[in-house]
């Protein structure tokens, strides 16, 4: 029940279809500062790459393969570890476009959002 109601806050009381909570700050730093561990604070996993992708009946994150198993470690039941860069694995945006609808809301901070990225996301 707790998870559900980060979920929910996650998503804007699920007024959002997806928040994307990427590992960057605002300055796209490699190494960010202790209060821009978002994704670590939702997710669990606590290495220096990835992104999580929260919507309300589900929980992403994607990782490269320095970290699957971490991730595993780390990360409880409630989410779904997809192996960045291996054969099968949709990016994130893939997987965005395959599951959500035109009319689906996508949440992302844009102090962490670089333009290039932002553009993909449009897409």
């Amino acid at each position: 029940k707790q998870w559900y109601q980060r979920r929910v806050a996650i998503t804007a009381g699920g007024q959002l279809s997806a928040y994307i909570v990427p590992s960057d700050d605002p300055h796209m730093s490699e190494y960010v500062s202790q209060n821009f561990h978002r994704r670590a604070f939702v997710s669990g996993f606590t290495g220096s790459a990835g992104t999580a992708i929260v919507l309300l009946n589900n929980a992403l994150l994607w990782t490269d393969g320095r970290y699957f198993l971490q991730a595993e470690k780390e990360m409880d039941e409630n989410w779904t570890l997809m192996k960045a860069f291996l054969p099968g694995t949709p990016t994130e945006e893939d997987w965005l476009s395959a599951n959500l609808g035109s009319s689906d809301k996508v949440g992302i901070d844009p102090k962490t959002c670089s333009i290039k990225r932002f553009k993909m996301l449009r897409q």
